[in-house]
């Protein structure tokens, strides 16, 4: 694992003695002056409207922060102990309750009580002295405050597995890898655990299964409400085959007055998701209907893996590596023995995996072999069968930057064009969603496309023009 240096405090701004009160009414102006803004926003032009509302996001996070901070500062003095609040994050519920009642913040304070809880337990974790780089990290606004939860919460269960660690350093690799999100730090931990003691995760496995449960209950308004607790392996292959299905499918509406377009899919994600299932159970159930002795992995939404093994490997050493984000230099290994992910990016262990590929389709991450051509050229058009599963599990979703659609929604696109010459091969191929597939002919852009990912160059005009038509083909 990498060096990560301490929080920086360059991020702290000393205050003298006797600068809180100033402060403190400098924040009410602050407070009266949000209350202006939505009267205000109008008048700015687009790219103000875009920095303010990423001053706004940065904005909150960083309140939220800063009372992670106030409350471990509340609780080190026992303010909360000394209160009737049961821990801090009532105490927080309280102070919020308190404010409303006396109008100390001008409109109505609201609050989620996961957020509640999530700044309580934080400070509550903060205040403990052997998280002291945690509580510096917050204070410098570097970490959110949900990360620094996660890191508090994951870092206790990796360290008994890592021989000799230092718990500052370990907190530190959270803390350096906070700005990917939460669930990276979680992936993170599955990772060091699957590296030092693999057979830790097989267990968590074996009693997650062991634990598993399925009800349905009939609701006031009709409906039936299925709640299931699975375990992380299952869960992967269910949450892989709904999402297969899942994505946005626009309908073709025909106007009589004009030429058929494509209609928007108005359903919801949930409601998507719910027809995804019913499809999956059609499709066992015409199964059933036609042969008992029908294999699991004839169904279309059946969990794919991608092992970075060859399958001699698998059966003679019992490991397994799944697609694994690639990351930079200063991030932790991600390619360790032990662990795997499916093609969803939910990460198994090594006894998981194994038992996924009597049901799965093995697809070599080692690609090239003659049934998995990964390199077209001219030959066909449409990315297909071995060559989109190579793009898949470079591109892990659309490639745009900023999107985090997953890859079951994207189509694969010739950064190059067809016509313009350009090749069905993993180097002139990239996932974009629809959205962002749309608005790459639009704008006629272009990409740096490698074996390792892809870079979007947003300047217009750069694909080249079918001529005479004005426009990308």
């Amino acid at each position: 694992m990498p060096d990560a240096p301490l929080p920086p405090a360059s991020g702290l701004v000393p205050a003298g003695p006797g600068a809180a009160a100033g402060l403190l009414a400098r924040l009410a102006e602050l407070v009266t002056d949000l209350q202006g803004w939505p009267g205000a926003l109008y008048q700015l032009g687009e790219a103000e409207l875009g920095g303010f509302v990423a001053t706004m996001v940065g904005l909150g996070s960083r309140a939220e922060s800063l009372a992670a901070v106030a409350t471990t500062e509340a609780v080190t003095r026992a303010v909360v102990a000394n209160s009737i609040a049961t821990d801090a994050g009532g105490w927080v519920g309280a102070c919020v309750t308190q404010a409303n009642a006396a109008g100390m913040a001008g409109a109505p304070v609201t609050a989620e009580p996961a957020v509640l809880r999530r700044i309580g337990a934080v400070a509550t974790g903060c205040a403990d002295p052997r998280n002291r780089v945690v509580a510096d990290a917050l204070a410098a606004g570097v970490v959110t405050v949900h990360c620094a939860q996660v890191a508090l919460r994951e870092v206790p269960k990796v360290l008994p597995v890592i021989p000799g660690a230092d718990r500052d350093e370990v907190l530190c690799w959270y803390l350096a890898l906070s700005h990917t999100g939460t669930r990276t730090l979680r992936d993170l931990s599955a990772r060091i655990i699957g590296r030092f003691a693999p057979e830790v995760l097989v267990a968590q496995e074996e009693h997650q299964q062991a634990c598993e449960t399925l009800t349905w209950a009939d609701l006031p308004n009709g409906l039936t409400r299925l709640t299931a607790d699975l375990s992380a392996g299952h869960a992967a292959v269910i949450k892989h085959a709904i999402q297969a299905l899942a994505a946005p499918a626009p309908a073709t509406c025909t106007d009589e007055s004009a030429s058929p377009a494509a209609e928007q899919d108005t359903r919801t994600p949930g409601k998507r998701r719910a027809d995804a299932l019913m499809e999956l159970a059609d499709t066992a159930a015409r199964l059933l209907d036609g042969d008992r002795s029908h294999h699991t992995g004839t169904v279309g939404g059946s969990a794919k893996i991608v092992i970075t093994l060859d399958h001699q490997t698998l059966i003679d050493q019992l490991h397994a590596a799944g697609k694994l984000e690639s990351g930079s230099g200063d991030d932790p290994p991600s390619h360790l023995p032990g662990i795997g992910r499916s093609i969803n990016g939910d990460l198994l262990d090594a006894g998981t995996l194994r038992r996924l590929a009597c049901d799965a389709d093995l697809i070599p991450a080692v690609l090239g072999g003659e049934s998995e051509p990964l390199d077209l050229g001219r030959t066909k058009r449409l990315f297909t069968g071995g060559l989109r599963t190579a793009i898949i599990h470079r591109d892990d979703g659309c490639t745009f930057p900023g999107c985090d659609r997953p890859p079951d929604w994207c189509d694969a696109h010739h950064v190059r064009p067809w016509w313009a010459g350009g090749q069905t091969t993993l180097t002139n191929a990239a996932l974009l969603c629809a959205r962002h597939h749309t608005i790459v002919h639009r704008d006629l852009l272009t990409a740096t496309v490698t074996t390792t990912g892809v870079t979007w160059d947003l300047t217009p005009g750069l694909m080249p023009q079918r001529p005479g038509t004005g426009h990308a083909a």
